[in-house]
Formats: C-alpha cells, sequence, structure tokens
C-alpha cells in the first residue's frame, strides 16, 4: 500500500478502450494503466461495465492481471492467448513482488516470493532452479504468496501479500458501478468529471478527507460518457465530484492521463495534511 498505509482503488469502466481499433493500442494503453496503478501503489483496480458500450472487460483484466504477475511466472500461469500478443512489448512494472532469479543460497528466512502452486499442490514454482516446499497443502494451478521459513531445504508457508510490508501489486476485479457506489470498503469515493467542481473550490475540504480516511476510490468516465451520465445521483454516493483539470487546453483528457493526476493529487493533499500535524 501507498500513502502511509491507506487502501487505494481506482475504478473505471470497460469501455475504456473504445477509442482505440487495434489490438497493439489498446495493450498500449492498458500498460500505461498498470504503470500509473504500481507507481501511486494502487491496490485494485475495478473495472465496471458500461452498459451502453461493447465492453473489453475480459481483455482489460486478462493484459493487467499479466502485468501485474511476474515474469518468471507468467508462461506457467498465461497460455498462449491472441489477447496477450503485444502485452510482451510493454515495460515491465518491477514493483518489489517481481523478484530477479536468484540463487536459493543467497536467500534467507522471511524472504517472501510469488509463486505458482504445482500439480501436488505442495510444492511452488517461485522462480528459484528447485520448487519451494510448502508448509500445508493447497489448491494447485494457482498464484500464492509465500515466506520463505528455510533454505536448506527450501521451504515455507502461505501468506497474505499485506504480510510483506511492501507494495506487492494490484488485484483487478469486475463490478457494477452500483455495486461499486455501495461498496462500504471504501470511506471515501471520490468522482472525476469535467463537470465536476474546480479544484480551488473543494481542494482544501478534500484534503481532510484524504488525510482522514483510510481507504479511498477514485473513479473516472469513459472516453465518450462521463460518470454523471452514467450515474445521475452520482453526487449523491460519493464524497467529491472533481474537475481535475478546470483550465483544461486540450479537447479531451485521456482516461490514463486523469488517473495519474488524481492518483499524484491524492499523495500531494496527504503529505501536506500530514506536514501540519
Amino acid at each position: 500500500m501507498t500513502l502511509k498505509g491507506k487502501r487505494i482503488s481506482v475504478a473505471f469502466p470497460d469501455t475504456v478502450l473504445e477509442e482505440h481499433d487495434s489490438l497493439r493500442e489498446k495493450t498500449v494503453k492498458l500498460g500505461q494503466l498498470a504503470r500509473a496503478c504500481s507507481i501511486f501503489g494502487v491496490d485494485s483496480v475495478q473495472v465496471f461495465h458500461d452498459p451502453r458500450g461493447g465492453g473489453e472487460a475480459a481483455l482489460i483484466r486478462r493484459v493487467l492481471e499479466y502485468l501485474e504477475t511476474p515474469q518468471y511466472l507468467r508462461r506457467r500461469l498465461f497460455p498462449l492467448d491472441e489477447s496477450l500478443k503485444y502485452a510482451g512489448l510493454l515495460p515491465p512494472l518491477r514493483i518489489p513482488s517481481h523478484k530477479p532469479k536468484v540463487a536459493v543460497a543467497s536467500l534467507h528466512p522471511g524472504e517472501f516470493r510469488e509463486g505458482a502452486v504445482l500439480d501436488d499442490g505442495v510444492t511452488v514454482d517461485v522462480g528459484l532452479e528447485t520448487p519451494l516446499a510448502l508448509s500445508q497443502r493447497v489448491a494447485a494451478k494457482r498464484r500464492l504468496t509465500v515466506k520463505i521459513t528455510s533454505t536448506t531445504p527450501l521451504q515455507g508457508t502461505p501468506a497474505n501479500r499485506s504480510q510483506t510490508g511492501e507494495y506487492w501489486g494490484y488485484t483487478v476485479e469486475e463490478r457494477g458501478l452500483e455495486e461499486l457506489l455501495s461498496d462500504p470498503r471504501f470511506g471515501l469515493k471520490i468522482a472525476t468529471s469535467r463537470l465536476g467542481d474546480p479544484l480551488e473550490v473543494c481542494l482544501a475540504e478534500l484534503g481532510g478527507r484524504v488525510s482522514a480516511s483510510a481507504s479511498t476510490m477514485l473513479l473516472f468516465g469513459s472516453p465518450s460518457r462521463g460518470l454523471l451520465d452514467m450515474a445521475r445521483d452520482l453526487r449523491k454516493r460519493v464524497g467529491f465530484v472533481v474537475n481535475l483539470y478546470p483550465e483544461q487546453h486540450v479537447v479531451t483528457v485521456r482516461t490514463e492521463e486523469a488517473i495519474a493526476s488524481a492518483l499524484y493529487l491524492l499523495e500531494i493533499l496527504n503529505a501536506s495534511q500530514n506536514t501540519k500535524v
């Protein structure tokens, strides 16, 4: 997690790719979204359905999950798929969970690694020359975070990514917009819209709410349809509807640009509030 342990989520519609025709362009955009989320330590990406568009939730989820997966596990967890044709061209995220391949002798008990559980349910491929033996049987053929308990022999135990003490990547969920707006897990919901309140109007209150909230969700519209078109009662359902670019000098602001700006704004607001304490 980032922002001093706060939980951060980003939500956007499954029509976020609608302005692009080719798979390559769509993949590049998803790579930019993944980079922005990783830079700022987003915990979860929520993809919600836009009923008026031809959504591509499956493609969005697959590419984002592929990029978030350590490179040494990708071939095992992602069979050949046309939707991933261009994913290998994208720059790696290089987040803390993407550990390099090293010799077992260089490891230390207490370290964490991502792995894929093998068919027997008791050994895990963690990107080393030898698989890790688990302390208990788990479901086979799935991804698992493990904590190394011994290096001779190589053994470990299943762990929760929150135990790592580092940013360990994002998860991807497919949700409905109504479900997201009612989600009690997020104490603060901030929607972005060109029809929202200019930053200077709500900046002071927004800073206080961001600092006080343990979990924040940022919501974004599609290239052709804003959130206020998708949910007419939006202002009653979220804490803020903000126009991030009240003096924008371009016709449209792309989703990847808005997400990066909004996440940076959260960092700045949280930092400025902490300096006042």
